[in-house]
């Protein structure tokens, strides 16, 4: 049985029962988030952690969800499990970090989107709903777009004016209907709205308060993998900010029901190409405002006025944390050295996390930290150019010993 109580609002504390579905507070127009029970999930931890033991996310956490329907489960998931958490082999060393850990936020379609994209899908069919629409020019699109498919569901991604070429190929593999809307991504968002608004469509992306109770999990999970030991930071790639806020969620949950001790400070990672949240905290401003975004080889972590900024920006504030950017050169330079070095092929956006942490310990902006978690989010192929600069073809050798020998030096 599930522990959730309905959704309830982060300002006025109204509460929804299971069966209502909004995204926003009509009184207090603040999102919505799920609400759980505390007591009962306290009583269920009690006697330890869910053991993944070849489960899906939603077997291995049904108790921490909102699930009605536990018979949709299967018809709903692709797979995705409990993400693994390594240790770096090298890095942390060099950053002068003891123990530095890669949470590698990659499930059946490459990259972190299918925590919340899975649980959405599910609850869309709960909830009776025909289609799932989604803002997004990216990972997010084609995760939604995969889950709506396995779920049966038809799948509208809107996306911004000069989005990727390249993107839409994942988009339209999972049968998504693509909307290119003349705007940026806020304007595709807010197109998106409407159209859900009219036609009664669930909201598949950030906004939707199941999938960031669904991404709440990475903090459940990082503490479980960890044993005990709470990390002194996380560090997360910001965009529409959904991740770190979940993040947030989550440890407080975890808090609150004194199954940890403090908080870990949360680190935000923006790109100087858009990063309305640093110039917040960096004004000491408790609202974010719009920027006009530059170019940059990432539009994954392009967000010129993110739904979760604000929020965000408290939560980061809380911790003890704080939000830094990075340039283009900066967070490929990271890319490549993570596959060089860590064995992890990831695209730019993915390695920005670790691109934000070297840069914040090399200005002494966080001081002191000794036990860190990156999360590492979006495999390299979903940009394989960004990540090989070259795309030189390999010369032909001979399948001859000497010709080798002589083109490797040997």
């Amino acid at each position: 049985m599930s522990h959730a109580s309905g959704l309830i609002c982060r300002s006025c504390s109204k509460l929804w029962p299971p069966k209502e579905f909004m995204l926003r507070c009509p009184r207090c127009d603040v999102p919505l988030e799920v609400d759980y029970r505390q007591n009962e999930i306290r009583r269920y931890l009690k006697y330890g952690w869910p053991e993944p033991n070849g489960a899906t996310l939603l077997e291995q956490w049904e108790k921490l969800l909102p699930l009605s329907q536990t018979d949709l489960v299967a018809r709903c998931s692709l797979g995705e499990t409990q993400t693994p958490l390594i240790r770096a082999n090298q890095t942390g060393a060099l950053m002068g970090v003891k123990d530095l850990r890669f949470k590698v936020e990659l499930g059946p379609t490459l990259s972190l989107k299918d925590r919340g994209s899975s649980l959405c899908s599910l609850k869309a069919l709960e909830l009776g709903f025909e289609a799932i629409c989604v803002a997004s020019s990216g990972n997010n699109a084609g995760s939604v777009a995969a889950y709506a498919a396995r779920a049966g569901l038809p799948a509208i991604v809107f996306v911004q004016r000069d989005a990727a070429p390249a993107k839409f190929a994942k988009m339209r593999a999972y049968g998504a209907r693509v909307v290119r809307v003349d705007g940026d991504l806020s304007t595709a968002g807010r197109l998106c709205r409407q159209m859900e608004q009219r036609h009664g469509w669930m909201e598949g992306g950030g906004p939707n308060p199941y999938r960031i109770t669904a991404k709440r999990l990475v903090a459940y999970e990082i503490c479980a993998q960890m044993e005990g030991e709470i990390p002194d930071a996380v560090v997360f790639p910001c965009g529409g900010c959904a991740g770190i806020v979940a993040a947030y969620t989550g440890f407080k949950e975890l808090m609150a029901m004194d199954i940890i001790p403090r908080m870990p400070k949360l680190i935000g990672v923006q790109l100087t190409a858009c990063d309305p949240v640093t110039r917040a905290f960096e004004q000491g401003c408790s609202e974010v405002t719009a920027v006009v975004k530059q170019a940059t080889i990432s539009d994954a972590l392009t967000n010129a006025n993110p739904y979760w900024g604000t929020q965000a920006l408290a939560a980061v504030r809380e911790t003890g944390g704080l939000f830094i950017s990075i340039s283009d050169e900066e967070m490929g330079r990271m890319c490549r050295k993570l596959g060089c070095t860590e064995g992890l092929f990831l695209e730019p956006a993915g390695a920005a996390a670790v691109a934000g942490l070297h840069k914040a310990l090399g200005e002494n902006r966080i001081p002191g930290l000794q036990r860190v978690v990156c999360t590492v989010t979006g495999h390299g192929l979903n940009a394989a150019k960004a990540a090989d600069r070259s795309q030189v073809v390999p010369e032909l050798i001979p399948p001859e010993p000497a010709a080798v020998e002589a083109y490797l030096g040997l």
